[in-house]
């Protein structure tokens, strides 16, 4: 079973994203990179944790205790 601990740093990023309800377009702006590499984040996420659904993306994070943050701060 995977953990979260398997997951890089950036799909963790797109994760709580996708767990506070943004869109893929808000992902991208947010972050800073473009709206593909926002979908290709998201295929290798659904492919690692088994889902196929933002929905249960969110659930799987929560069942492992990814904290939920609605709002990121740039460097």
């Amino acid at each position: 079973m995977t953990t979260i601990y398997e997951l890089t740093t950036r799909e963790l990023e797109i994760l709580q994203f996708v767990m506070a309800g943004k869109t893929n377009r808000v992902i991208a702006n947010e972050v800073g990179i473009s709206l593909k590499t926002v979908e290709f984040h998201l295929d290798k996420i659904y492919t690692k944790i088994g889902v196929r659904t933002r929905l249960m993306a969110s659930i799987w994070a929560m069942q492992q205790d990814l904290p939920v943050q609605s709002s990121f701060e740039k460097d």
